[in-house]
C-alpha cells in the first residue's frame, strides 16, 4: 500500500505541475509584460519594438510596455533581461548585433548571452549601406574599389558603430585594399562628413542612410547584406559584387527572453510574432523602416544567432576592433 500510495502521490504531483504550466500559458498574460529595449525612445529600433509590442498586446488581449534601458551598447537591456524572473513577463527586443556582437566586443559582459537569454523568434533585418558624396564620380562598388587602390591609405572612411567598422574592414580585406579609419561618436556626423567630402565613404544603418539619400545628401552604392533590401532593390550587395560575406554580422532583430522561460509561453510568442510579420500591414511597415521582413522558425532564428556568434568573433579579428 505504501509503495502504491507513493506512486499515486508522484503521479498526482506531476499532473498538478503540468496543469499549472498549462493554466499559466492559457492565462498569459494576466499582468503587464515588459519589453526591454536598449535604444532611445523615438529611434528606429524603438519604433519597431513598439509596433510589435502593440500587435502582441492586441493578439494576447494583454498589456505590453516598452522599457528603454539605454547604455553600454545594449548591455544594460541584456543584463536586465537575463536577471529577470523567467516567467514570460520580461522580454527583450534586440538584434544579433547586440547579443552575438557584444559577446565578442566586450571583455566583461554582465551576463552570458549563450546561457542567460534565449532567442524566441526573429522578424526583420536592418543592413548597413555604403554611402559616398552625392556628386561623387563613384557610382559602384567596383569604382570605389579602384579609387581606394589608386589613392591607397590616403582614402578615408568613417563609422560610429562596430557594425559599420566591421562591414568596412571585411570589404577592404576581401578586395585587398587599405584605407584610413576615422572614428565618430555618431553616424550622423560621419555621414555629414561624407556629404562635405571630408571623408571618402562610410557605412551607415539603412534607416538613417535611406532618409539622407532621399534628401540628396548622400548616394548609396552598396548593401552590407547577403541579399538585396526590398527598400533599396537597386542597390547591390557586397556579396554579389565582391564576394565579401557580411550577412551574419547584419542586425537580425527578434524577441528574446530570460533562460528558463516556460516553453509554452515562448511557443505562443513565436507563433503570434510570425503571424504579425506575415501580415501585409507589417511587411509594408518594416520595409518603410528600411528593414527586410524575416519569417522563420524559432530553430532557424537560433541557428542565425549561433552563426552570428562565430561571424562576430571572426570580424573582430579581421577588422582589428579593440575589445572594450
Amino acid at each position: 500500500m505504501t509503495e502504491r500510495f507513493s506512486r499515486l502521490m508522484l503521479a498526482a504531483a506531476a499532473a498538478a505541475t503540468l496543469f499549472a504550466a498549462t493554466a499559466q500559458a492559457q492565462q498569459y498574460p494576466d499582468r503587464v509584460v515588459k519589453m526591454q529595449v536598449g535604444f532611445p525612445a523615438g529611434g528606429g529600433a524603438d519604433i519597431i519594438a513598439r509596433w510589435y509590442s502593440d500587435k502582441l498586446a492586441k493578439a494576447l488581449n494583454g498589456n505590453f510596455i516598452v522599457e528603454n534601458r539605454v547604455g553600454a551598447s545594449g548591455n544594460l537591456a541584456l543584463d536586465a533581461t537575463a536577471k529577470a524572473k523567467p516567467d514570460g513577463y520580461t522580454l527583450m527586443f534586440a538584434s544579433t548585433v547586440t547579443t552575438a556582437g557584444n559577446a565578442s566586443l566586450f571583455k566583461d559582459m554582465p551576463m552570458d548571452v549563450r546561457k542567460d537569454i534565449v532567442p524566441i523568434i526573429g522578424f526583420g533585418e536592418t543592413p548597413f549601406v555604403l554611402a559616398v558624396a552625392p556628386d561623387s564620380p563613384i557610382n559602384t562598388i567596383a569604382e570605389l574599389t579602384a579609387f581606394i587602390k589608386q589613392k591607397g591609405e590616403k582614402t578615408t572612411y568613417g563609422s560610429a558603430t562596430s557594425s559599420a567598422l566591421a562591414s568596412t574592414e571585411l570589404y577592404l580585406a576581401k578586395v585587398g585594399a587599405k584605407a584610413t579609419y576615422v572614428s565618430y561618436k555618431a553616424t550622423a556626423a560621419a555621414i555629414a562628413d561624407v556629404t562635405a567630402k571630408q571623408i571618402d565613404f562610410a557605412f551607415a544603418d539603412v534607416v538613417f542612410a535611406t532618409g539622407q539619400a532621399k534628401q540628396g545628401r548622400i548616394k548609396l552604392i552598396g548593401n552590407a547584406s547577403d541579399s538585396r533590401s526590398p527598400s533599396l532593390p537597386d542597390v547591390p550587395t557586397l556579396k554579389e559584387t565582391t564576394g565579401a560575406t557580411t550577412g551574419d554580422i547584419v542586425a537580425l532583430w527578434g524577441i528574446w527572453a530570460p533562460a528558463g522561460t516556460p516553453q509554452d509561453i515562448i511557443d505562443k510568442i513565436a507563433k503570434l510574432t510570425n503571424e504579425i510579420t506575415k501580415s501585409e500591414e507589417t511587411q509594408k511597415f518594416l520595409i518603410s523602416q528600411g528593414a527586410t521582413p524575416y519569417v522563420a522558425t524559432p530553430a532557424e532564428y537560433k541557428n542565425k544567432f549561433e552563426l552570428a556568434l562565430k561571424a562576430w568573433a571572426e570580424a573582430v579579428k579581421v577588422a582589428k576592433i579593440e575589445v572594450q
